[in-house]
């Protein structure tokens, strides 16, 4: 049974600790990377996950990273970023660094995007596995079996008006008509 976190509400309903939401957060890069259209991916960042602040001493900073996560994934997909992404309780207090190494901070000020950035928060390497397919959404087997039998049904209507017209033709040339 998969039970990982589908939206960024079941990860801060789920987060006990800042340990425990760094686990449901990684599960929740599992499902986005499992994700293949827009309109999931609206549906995993939609809902207002409940802020973290009070939960534990770090819940401001995950406050702050998931609403810099759903800011950064709604411009890559080139959909809405959700309205409580921009709420000030969403913005770290302090300066949060994903590194403790001087270069690599040095780093993250230069690469953050701007929706981690514009939350006080500096990662020099953003994880999203987001990769959307192109074309059409996908259809279940019940849908794939209406449209081949219609499409079946159109092809013999055509066959049996040509091979009416080819058996008139015939019967002209023989001179039967």
């Amino acid at each position: 049974m998969n039970d990982r976190p589908k939206s960024l509400h079941e990860i801060a309903i789920r987060a006990e600790d800042l340990k425990h939401f760094g686990w449901e957060f990684t599960d929740w890069l599992h499902t986005v990377r499992a994700l293949r259209s827009r309109p999931a991916l609206v549906q995993t960042i939609a809902a207002e996950p409940p802020l973290l602040a009070a939960r534990f001493p770090e819940g401001n900073v995950a406050d702050a990273w998931l609403a810099a996560y759903a800011e950064y994934l709604a411009q890559l997909a080139g959909i809405a970023v959700p309205a409580w992404a921009h709420s000030p309780g969403r913005i770290a207090r302090a300066p949060w660094f994903s590194t403790d190494r001087p270069l690599s901070r040095a780093l993250a000020m230069r690469d953050s995007p701007p929706a981690f950035k514009n939350r006080n928060l500096f990662t020099p390497r953003v994880d999203l596995p987001l990769r959307l397919r192109a074309g059409r959404p996908p259809k279940t087997a019940e849908e794939k079996r209406r449209t081949n039998a219609e499409r079946q049904r159109r092809f013999r209507s055509r066959r049996a008006v040509e091979w009416e017209l080819h058996r008139y033709a015939s019967a002209v040339f023989a001179g039967e008509k």
